[in-house]
């Protein structure tokens, strides 16, 4: 089957896709955690097995895009994700929904590296920053699916109708744009080649991405709760925080490579950490409706870059394989989980969780003197 849109068409349907099915997830959390009956703590453990699956699955990505094609790739976990998300809505059991979780795990985990190496892949065809503009699909693909589930919220439409409609919009575009994009394979790699293949450089963009996706996951994972719980948000409001904070990030992400050429791509990256600094402050000191939207949206829009330039750099270091550079990246992003879900769950039980953004002012802290002190490395 042909189907007539460009590689790049293909690329950005594909990360809308996926993630609007994020934006379903991050707002019907409270629902989860009510359906299932756990605590903060137990959802949290959810997030470590759902990372557990991505993480297993990313460490033997490199073989697995030797042995099948990236169309087969996407093709196979877009639709088993599908599938998966009209079985959610039915888990009454935390085993079962551990299983879920996982297989969702696997099947994102693979997705994610897929898209990324097609992404950095037309960058390099084009020569031109394309990275933030395909991660902006992402932004927009969660803000539309956070912003359609508020909506069924609003107007009490079930957890189960609401993932039917996802599903029959969503999969035939990930059908589609599957059997559109490079059907290409990985060049032959060492199995154990993102172990030992490290330099400094990847080390810190590791770091970047990991403290970027711990503000972001944090917020996709923690963001609902913490508007039901604290602010004391109830229907279309408890979607407020996902909405703002991806609200910005598309608006971020959809300028941020024309801002990397106004400003240089180092100077930009030190503006983004330091004001996602700034967003995850005016977030932990906000008791209110509006100064917590104000922080969300801040935080949003300086992080929205941060990855996309981790991607664009890690694809492109001397002596390591872009493949190898975007696993480790992208190990990075997911592996967070396992630490950031039973941190932030721990924070929440025995502090309270209007202290759940605290880790996030930590971590920024630290990569703001990182970025600054290894400064000659996005230089070279």
């Amino acid at each position: 089957m042909k189907i007539h849109i460009s590689d790049t068409n293909a690329c950005k349907a594909l990360f809308f896709s996926i993630s609007f099915f994020v934006g379903l997830w991050a707002v019907r959390i409270p629902d989860i955690k009510d359906q299932i009956e756990v605590d903060y703590t137990g959802m949290s453990y959810l997030f470590v097995i759902f990372s557990i699956g991505s993480v297993l699955t990313m460490i033997v990505a490199p073989k697995i895009t030797q042995l099948y094609s990236s169309k087969k790739i996407s093709l196979m976990s877009g639709f088993i994700i599908s599938v998966l998300w009209l079985l959610i809505p039915f888990a009454q059991l935390f085993e079962f929904m551990a299983l879920l979780s996982f297989i969702f795990g696997v099947c994102y985990g693979l997705f994610e590296v897929i898209l990324n190496v097609q992404a950095t892949s037309l960058e390099k065809k084009f020569n031109k920053p394309m990275m933030s503009g395909f991660h902006a699909f992402w932004s927009i693909g969660l803000l539309s699916g956070s912003l359609l589930t508020s909506l069924f919220l609003e107007f009490k439409i079930s957890f189960f109708i609401n993932s039917i409609v996802f599903v029959a919009i969503l999969a035939p575009v990930i059908f589609f744009s599957s059997l559109t994009i490079k059907n290409n394979k990985s060049d032959s790699l060492s199995f154990f080649s993102i172990f030992f293949n490290w330099p400094l450089f990847l080390i810190v963009l590791f770091v970047l991405a990991v403290t970027a996706v711990f503000l972001e996951g944090g917020t996709d994972s923690w963001g609902s709760l913490y508007m039901r719980d604290y602010i004391n948000a109830d229907g279309f409001n408890i979607g407020l925080a996902a909405i703002a904070f991806n609200g910005s990030m598309v608006f971020g992400r959809l300028i941020g490579d024309k801002l990397k050429e106004l400003f240089g791509i180092y100077n930009f990256l030190v503006l983004s950490v330091i004001g996602s600094l700034l967003g995850s402050l005016v977030i932990a000191l906000s008791s209110s409706l509006i100064f917590a939207i104000i922080g969300f949206i801040i935080a949003g829009f300086s992080v929205s870059s941060i990855i996309p330039i981790c991607y664009t750099f890690g694809s492109s270091i001397e002596n390591v394989n872009p493949t190898v550079g975007i696993t480790i990246i992208t190990i990075g992003v997911y592996g967070v989980f396992m630490i950031a879900p039973p941190a932030l769950g721990y924070v929440a039980d025995i502090f309270g969780i209007e202290f759940v953004y605290t880790p996030m002012l930590i971590l920024f802290l630290m990569a703001s003197m990182i970025v600054i002190m290894q400064k000659k490395l996005f230089k070279n």
